[in-house]
């Protein structure tokens, strides 16, 4: 073989290299930026964590993934009250101890691609103690860590100091938009629907539920029943304890009577001292019982007044009950005015049988009702 066959055969070899490396390089691009459209399309953090914690590791291919938050307000806990992993293979953490991620980030605008000790190993991967190779990205936003985000990898050569970091700092940088983004939109999406001093639902949040739900239980032919509370003597209250006292009753009721409802099941403040609740697919004996409960339980509580002074709190609950028949969508806006009605006046009536009770009123005792203030609120929403 001559010279020149030899310079063309090694010359045909390193140009098959480069295309190989140009075609990886591609497939590589080409999945961050699927990535990057995927992170920016979540407008929900429970959804953006599943993103993180399951998807990523699927794309990568890594043997664990673990995230932590810094959250000193507890602002992501609240969003995402509940939310877990979904299996051992994936953390989810919150901290309000900021130097922690300051110590393992020297420089927060790169991402650390290490074999970890021992000690980065249990901070960064705590229910994995096989890792040998591992991406750590500090997630920053205005010069602050938001979070880390911890890519594991049971391969000692998958991650290193010599493996370029451009892609996966970037990716960071998309990260950290996504859950700033997520957080101040379910932030303030959560502040139109969340009465702020019982910390549940408020009146509108409860008038677009009530047509939704009544929606979904003509297409589902099931029942749907509503309870209206009314604090008993709840005026008596701020006159003889002051209006801070008051405040905590609501407070403590609201969150006393969530814990006796279902995940499906619908609170909110209506007004006042006033509750309204929304219970899908419940029989109107069954949601009768719900009442009792609820009442039994809060009038079973101690309450106590700034000055320690203790004191019992009852309810008078109503009761009402939309039957499983189809109903044609212009008829919602009434089918949810008599509904609401209807729970309303059973409230008069327990109050006017000597508070301290639950009444039940079929829905078909309250007449259908066109042009109510009610109906003029829900056809706007």
């Amino acid at each position: 073989m001559n010279p020149f066959e030899k310079e063309n055969r090694s010359l045909k070899r390193t140009l098959h290299v480069l295309i190989s490396k140009a075609e990886r390089n591609q497939d590589i691009l080409r999945t961050f930026q699927e990535i990057e459209l995927r992170l920016l399309s979540c407008n929900r953090l429970a959804d953006l964590l599943d993103m993180l914690l399951v998807n990523l590791k699927e794309y990568f291919r890594l043997d664990d993934i673990d995230l932590i938050l810094f959250d000193p307000e507890y602002t992501a806990r609240e969003l995402v009250e509940g939310y877990s992993p979904p299996s051992n293979r994936q953390t989810l953490r919150f901290s309000d101890d900021y130097k922690p991620l300051k110590k393992l980030y020297h420089n927060p605008d790169k991402p650390l691609l290490i074999n970890p000790n021992s000690e980065v190993k249990s901070f960064a991967f705590p229910n994995s103690p096989y890792v040998a190779s591992c991406a750590l990205l500090p997630l920053v936003r205005q010069g602050v860590i938001i979070g880390s985000l911890h890519l594991g990898s049971s391969d000692s050569q998958r991650y290193n100091k010599n493996v370029a970091t451009d892609y996966i700092g970037h990716l960071a940088s998309v990260i950290s938009v996504c859950i700033e983004n997520c957080i101040s939109q379910e932030t303030l999406r959560r502040l139109s629907i969340i009465d702020m001093l019982t910390k549940v639902n408020n009146r509108r949040s409860f008038d677009q539920e009530l047509l939704r739900e009544l929606s979904r239980a003509s297409r589902n032919n099931y029942p749907l029943s509503c309870l209206f509370i009314d604090l008993d003597h709840f005026k008596t209250v701020n006159d003889t304890y002051g209006h801070q006292t008051g405040d905590r009753v609501l407070a403590q009721t609201a969150q006393t009577i969530k814990k006796q409802l279902r995940k499906t099941d619908f609170i909110a403040r209506y007004g006042g001292e006033e509750f309204a609740i929304l219970l899908p697919a419940c029989v109107s004996s069954r949601a009768v019982q719900v009442a009792e409960l609820i009442r039994n339980r809060v009038r079973a509580i101690t309450l106590r007044s700034d000055q320690d002074e203790a004191f019992k709190m009852t309810l008078s609950i109503g009761v009402s009950t939309c039957d499983p028949t189809p109903h044609p969508e212009a008829d919602l806006v009434n089918d949810a005015h008599r509904l609401v009605a209807s729970a309303d006046k059973a409230v008069y009536q327990a109050k006017e049988m000597g508070r301290n009770r639950s009444v039940y009123i079929p829905i078909d005792h309250v007449k259908p009702t066109q042009n109510s203030l009610m109906d003029a609120e829900l056809m706007n929403i």
